[in-house]
């Protein structure tokens, strides 16, 4: 009896740990997939701008695609985000960096990394060296897209990349805090991952009706700014996604009460349909460069860029 009991015991072991190995396997299998994605060409420099691109490298923050250097007095523009904003599946002259430089004769500084999101952005403005390296920022803008929201607690649970060690949360006060894991690897148990995942897509859903977190983020990024250029305008484009998740007007109003000009793409561009698939590349995911062509020129008018 005790010996088919220890025999069953062992194949159970040997089932739970072959899994977790599986497991494993394949998250290692798709963050070599995603580093690989990220290892793209450097661009030549030319004479209106210079590029710089490195591999992607384990939380990195300094890695960003492209930049675009004018070599003129005024001051450049900051711009964050994720693959929307860096320009995924767009050449270096197709992205809306190099547009909004080409366009104003402003530099452009490109920190915006993809597959990040809100809590990047808020990492990249905690900087120490930002204000240093950039002494002076007219303008800084934020891409925002409504997956930023489930950033927030996906990347809490989520080791596929490096962001993983980008996690925030609010603690009993309602502060803007750092949550580190105490054993990272735990993170990457089948098991442990599928509990967790539990609570995190409880935490989305309350995220998307009442955005208490993000809220916390946006305020303490449009602090950061207003504190480190007085003068900057930290604009935020909300850029629509084939989803047509949008945010309410009540939370537009909410972030505008920080000191955050909004922008509402799919409103700013009453008279066009963003969501035409003919604007979107064609993983249905990205858009094409057709759409920062209506987009940016816009903007740059408004705020006099």
């Amino acid at each position: 009896m005790l010996k088919r009991i220890l025999i069953n015991l062992l194949l159970i072991t040997v089932a739970l740990c072959t899994v977790e190995f599986a497991s494993f396997q394949q998250i290692k299998a798709k963050n070599e997939e995603f580093k690989q994605q990220a290892d793209r060409a450097q661009f030549n420099n030319t004479q209106n701008f210079q590029t710089k691109y490195t591999v992607l490298k384990d939380f990195n923050p300094s890695v960003f695609r492209n930049s675009f250097i004018k070599d003129t007095n005024k001051t450049p523009i900051l711009w964050l985000g994720c693959s929307f904003a860096e320009g995924a599946g767009l050449e270096d002259n197709q992205t809306p960096c190099f547009k909004i430089s080409d366009i104003t004769g402003r530099s452009c500084i490109n920190k915006s990394k993809g597959a990040t999101g809100t809590q990047f952005m808020y990492y990249q403005l905690t900087d120490k060296n930002l204000k240093t390296d950039y002494p002076n920022i007219d303008f800084v803008i934020y891409t925002f897209i409504w997956n930023h929201l489930h950033r927030l607690y996906n990347y809490q649970v989520n080791p596929l990349i490096d962001m993983v060690n980008l996690r925030y949360k609010l603690d009993s006060k309602g502060n803007l805090v750092q949550n580190k894991p105490l054993f990272k690897p735990i993170y990457s148990s089948f098991f442990i991952k599928r509990i967790l995942n539990r609570q995190v897509s409880k935490n989305i859903k309350e995220e998307e009706q009442n955005f208490k977190l993000f809220n916390a983020v946006m305020k303490q990024s449009a602090n950061i700014v207003h504190q480190l250029y007085p003068n900057a305008k930290f604009i935020m484009i909300e850029f629509p996604e084939l989803s047509k998740k949008e945010l309410p007007q009540s939370e537009i109003d909410t972030l505008k009460s920080y000191g955050i000009e909004v922008i509402k793409a799919a409103d700013y561009m009453k008279n066009i349909d963003l969501y035409d698939k003919k604007y979107w590349q064609s993983d249905e995911i990205h858009p094409k460069e057709q759409l920062w062509d209506l987009i940016l020129p816009k903007i740059v008018k408004q705020y006099n860029m």
